[in-house]
């Protein structure tokens, strides 16, 4: 069921919590977004609760919030707990052993109030962002929001933008995802099968002219800022992922990163085989061949190259491809 839900209604929930001392537990991304959408600053928040909190590596909460840890909170002496979670009900029992004789309020997409709240900021979402998805014709002339048959775009958050230049055609099912501050530029000529582009934080993706895509998955969606390119007249074959994170952290003892994030580059003309796994630091030098089922996760320098294998390794030189069907196959 749809639910509608007017500003009045928000203004009564932030005056219900005015003048009290409120604590929020939860600081992800659904209180970030009703954080910003509805002026929570409003309120009187002494500090917040998460469990990313636990270890000593932040120094400051969500919004420069003091960080309260579990066994703190009964020296808040907080009017209320909001609790700011998709599902409350887990989280009040976790904060049972510390409460004194705290208010719970559950803020969470399953109750009507705040379901409609989180819809209403989806709804105004869509409207600042509007015009961030554009079809350029040929001509030069821009279609904001346009239909495209095949393709789902969802743009979240602040300023994500695709913009798709005509010829392009979605043979079967496309979608694009797009963050805070992404973009995703797909230049003429391109056609694709099957392809899912997520776009996380400030992530690029680009993709040349005359390119083809078989069947894609571009996972850029647990990392921020960094950027996939792919040069013209590339040829992605079927079960393609390409990725710029290996998704979680690693570290050494010490506790530093040792896995961080980095850009992939395709060149020009490169021929990407069937099931092959592009993974984050890789280049890929023009008119190249990636055989099926490679691993790539490094730098090459080496143009008309065959690479294929577990890592991948240059197997061949001096190659060339072309979309023409061998001898015999027409």
């Amino acid at each position: 069921m749809e639910i509608h839900i007017t500003h009045g209604q928000i203004a009564k929930l932030k005056k219900k919590l005015c003048r009290k001392r409120v604590l929020i537990y939860g600081t992800g991304k659904f209180f970030h977004r009703i954080y910003k959408d509805f002026n929570l600053a409003e309120l009187n928040i002494i500090g917040v609760v998460d469990r990313k909190y636990e270890s000593n590596r932040f120094t400051q909460g969500d919004f420069g919030y003091k960080i309260v840890h579990l066994n703190e909170i009964r020296k808040q002496n907080a009017d209320c707990i909001l609790i700011c979670l998709e599902n409350p009900y887990r989280a009040e029992t976790q904060l049972k052993p510390y409460l004194n004789k705290n208010k719970i309020i559950a803020l969470n997409k399953k109750s009507p109030l705040s379901s409609a709240i989180y819809n209403l900021s989806l709804q105004m979402q869509k409207i600042k962002n509007r015009k961030n998805f554009v079809l350029i014709k040929q001509d030069g002339t821009k279609i904001y929001n346009p239909k495209i048959k095949n393709l789902k775009v969802n743009l979240r958050g602040e300023n994500p933008r695709v913009e798709i230049y005509e010829p392009f055609e979605a043979k079967i099912q496309c979608e694009i995802s797009c963050a805070d501050n992404s973009l995703v530029r797909i230049h003429p000529y391109n056609t694709y099968q099957r392809a899912r582009i997520l776009a996380g934080c400030g992530n690029t993706i680009e993709i040349g002219a005359c390119t083809t895509i078989g069947e894609a998955c571009f996972y850029l969606s647990r990392t921020k800022h960094t950027k996939v390119k792919i040069g013209q007249d590339c040829m992605l074959s079927s079960g393609i992922i390409i990725r710029t994170s290996d998704g979680h952290k690693i570290s050494d003892k010490d506790g530093n990163m040792i896995n961080p994030p980095q850009d992939v580059i395709i060149s020009d003309h490169v021929w990407v085989g069937a099931r092959s796994m592009i993974l984050k630091g890789t280049e890929i030098p023009s008119n190249c061949i990636v055989g099926a089922c490679a691993l790539v996760n490094k730098k090459f320098k080496e143009e008309n190259c065959i690479i294929a294998g577990v890592p991948a390794k240059i197997v061949k030189r001096n190659i060339n491809w072309d979309r023409n069907l061998p001898p015999g196959d027409n």
